[in-house]
C-alpha cells in the first residue's frame, strides 16, 4: 500500500475483563456491529484464524448504505493480536490491527489501529475532504467506539 493517501487512527482503552474474554470478543469482526455504529454485518468464511476472509457490510452514508469491504486475516496470535487487510486490487485499502495486553488478571488494555484510503470518503459522500478533517473525525469515532466496546464488554 504505497500509492494512496492513508488516514491513520489509533486508540487505547482499559477494560475490566480478563484478556481471553476481551480478545475473543474484540478480535472477531462478527461482533463489530455491537460496538461500531457503521457496521451492518460482518461475516467470516470460517473460524477466526490467519487466512480467514471477512465480508464487512457498512453504512458509510445514504449513498453507500451497505458498502461491502472484503478483508483477509493476515496475522493472528491468540490472546494478543489480529490484523485484517484488504487484498491487492481492491477499490479501497484498509488495515485493521486489534491488540490486547493483560494488565492484571482482570484488566486488559485494548489497542485498535486503523489505516484506510481517504478516497473512500469521497466515494461515500460524493466529494473530497481534507485529510486533517478525515483524521479528526476518525480519531473522534475511534474514541467513541472504544468507549462503547468497553461498556459492552464490562456489562456482558
Amino acid at each position: 500500500m504505497t500509492n494512496q493517501k492513508l488516514i491513520k487512527a489509533a486508540g487505547k482503552i482499559q477494560v475490566n475483563k480478563n484478556v481471553k474474554t476481551v480478545f475473543d470478543f474484540f478480535a472477531n469482526p462478527g461482533n463489530d456491529s455491537l460496538w461500531r455504529t457503521e457496521i451492518n454485518n460482518s461475516i467470516l468464511d470460517g473460524p477466526l484464524k490467519k487466512g480467514v476472509s471477512v465480508s464487512e457490510y457498512s453504512n458509510l452514508s445514504r449513498k453507500a448504505s451497505n458498502n461491502l469491504l472484503e478483508l483477509k486475516c493476515v496475522k493472528f496470535e491468540e490472546n494478543s493480536i489480529v490484523v485484517f487487510e484488504t487484498g491487492n486490487g481492491t477499490r479501497f485499502y484498509l488495515k485493521s490491527q486489534r491488540m490486547v495486553t493483560a494488565i492484571s488478571e482482570d484488566t486488559t488494555e485494548i489497542t485498535y489501529k486503523l489505516d484506510f484510503d481517504k478516497s473512500i470518503v469521497r466515494f461515500a459522500i460524493g466529494f473530497s475532504l481534507p485529510g486533517f478533517i478525515i483524521s479528526f473525525k476518525a480519531g473522534n469515532d475511534m474514541k467513541k467506539y472504544l468507549r462503547r466496546l468497553k461498556r459492552y464488554l464490562e456489562n456482558h
